[in-house]
């Protein structure tokens, strides 16, 4: 079975019933959440036949990866280069500060749903993780140079560290989320990458 992201057509009208898709997906998951959300239900709020969004994506879990990943990314402040280890901590809280009461939910239960389809875990990675990975790089490259963190750490596993202990933190209840506690949680992850300890 072929699992990689499924290709989209450059074709004008394919590429509006795309959008038209995701905005359908976003609709109903702020109206309804994540369990809320079917290809039935999708199809009729669109206007599109559910044999031409499974053209467009292999499942729901799919979509809704997709639509949650862009609307997650469009929501994300890059820092600008003032300070770059507070640059890091604030890009890492204000990433995941957009998990509100309600988005927190669609989150982890999209998470979990992946989790169990190979399909859509990579539009998972494709649509929200990797756009977070790809803008956390050059502010930890910024950082070591900077001297603020140890130059031989692995960034990628940094990365899972930090992402990793706030997202467990959150898992704990998301009506309890604030950024006092996601920044202590993320600062604590780094302490022991920093240089001058």
């Amino acid at each position: 079975m072929d699992i990689s992201i499924w290709p989209v057509s450059t074709r004008p009208r394919s590429q509006q019933t795309h959008q038209v898709v995701l905005a359908a997906t976003n609709e109903l998951l702020l109206e309804a959440g994540f369990p809320g959300v079917t290809i039935e239900r999708l199809s009729t709020r669109s206007g599109v036949s559910t044999a031409t969004i499974y053209k467009h994506w292999p499942s729901k879990n799919a979509i809704v990866a997709e639509a949650f990943g862009r609307t997650a990314t469009a929501a994300l402040t890059i820092p600008e280069c003032v300070d770059p280890l507070a640059d890091l901590i604030d890009f890492a809280v204000a990433s995941l500060s957009f998990h509100s009461i309600e988005s927190g939910r669609v989150f982890f239960q999209l998470l979990a749903a992946c989790s169990m389809e190979p399909s859509g875990a990579l539009y998972f990675q494709e649509y929200y993780l990797g756009p977070r990975r790809e803008t956390m790089l050059p502010l930890f490259t910024r950082a070591i140079d900077a001297g603020a963190i140890v130059a031989d750490v692995d960034i990628n596993v940094a990365i899972d560290v930090i992402f990793g202990a706030a997202v467990f933190r959150l898992m704990r209840d998301t009506s309890e989320l604030d950024q006092t506690t996601l920044r202590n949680t993320i600062e604590l992850s780094l302490n022991g990458l920093l240089a001058n300890k």
